[in-house]
């Protein structure tokens, strides 16, 4: 096996599936709790010619109808609305998530950081200062209240040192905010749906994490854990689509039938922790 990152190296792991959506050369392994999943051997990783799975499938549209920019802020609004001055989000892409913060708190100083230089002028546009890499925001002292990263973690093949570099960055009582994909996503850990596990599992994710295992790697980075909050992004209607079709996007159908449905299903979801994506929050131990 190769270098699994600690504190999940001295864990035991049995083969989860064969072959991933993008590569059948690579399989699944996950330990014993179910909380924690790496693939192997090791994908390779190249982000050059990347397209996320979104535009690979045409599901822009259908993404931009869920709100779910506005439903991450409503989940995170409570930590940032507290008096503090400026937010970078890592991984910021078009910035349109720094686009929903400016709309509720305009005071806040927000920067951005990504490599993408398609959506560059986008990311201008939503915020306040922009940076390529978190190395030049480290050699040029800045530090942040907030730092937020959406759906950038599970792509990080050394977590903690890219946690470590992190910290470089954040100002001495600031808050880390990281949004992942969850293993008790629904559709594996309640239906078990065969096509969509096997989309699921992706090369550009080596890791995929849990909200235990996600707070026991930030807990060996030296992190102290504020909150976790489980996150439930898509609903009944997708859900029966890929129950039903086998696969990602809306039903047209579904959502008129169900559409009473819709936001009590999901908060049942939320509530008993069976979600596809967690929120931690957290800050630097104190030493």
């Amino acid at each position: 096996m190769f270098d699994i990152p600690q504190p999940f190296r001295a864990q035991q792991f049995k083969l989860y599936r064969q072959g991933i959506s993008d590569d059948s050369s690579i399989d699944v392994y996950i330990n014993e709790q179910e909380d924690f999943a790496f693939l192997h051997p090791p994908p390779k990783m190249n982000y050059q010619n990347y397209t996320p799975r979104v535009a690979k499938f045409g599901l822009q549209e259908y993404k931009k109808n869920l709100d779910l920019l506005e439903r991450r802020f409503n989940k995170i609004s409570q930590a940032i609305e507290d008096g503090r001055h400026s937010l970078l989000e890592v991984g910021a892409g078009d910035g349109l998530f720094l686009k929903t913060v400016r709309s509720y708190l305009p005071a806040l100083h927000l920067t951005a950081m990504d490599k993408d230089q398609n959506t560059l002028q986008s990311r201008k546009q939503n915020s306040d200062e922009n940076y390529n890499s978190l190395e030049e925001i480290i050699e040029k002292n800045k530090h942040y209240d907030f730092i937020c990263l959406f759906h950038v973690l599970e792509h990080i093949e050394k977590p903690l040192e890219f946690l470590t570099t992190i910290k470089k960055a954040m100002s001495g009582q600031g808050t880390l905010i990281i949004e992942v994909p969850s293993l008790l996503d629904p559709m594996l850990s309640l239906y078990n749906c065969e096509a969509y596990s096997s989309f699921y599992f992706s090369s550009q994710h080596p890791y995929v994490y849990s909200p235990d295992s996600l707070q026991h790697l930030m807990e060996q980075c030296d992190f102290q854990t504020k909150e976790v909050i489980t996150f439930q992004r898509y609903g009944l209607e997708n859900h029966l689509n890929w129950l039903s079709q086998g696969r990602p996007g809306g039903n047209e159908v579904y959502r008129q039938l169900f559409r009473n449905l819709e936001s009590d299903y999901i908060a049942d979801l939320e509530q008993c922790g069976k979600t596809d994506t967690v929120i931690w929050l957290g800050q630097r131990t104190e030493k």
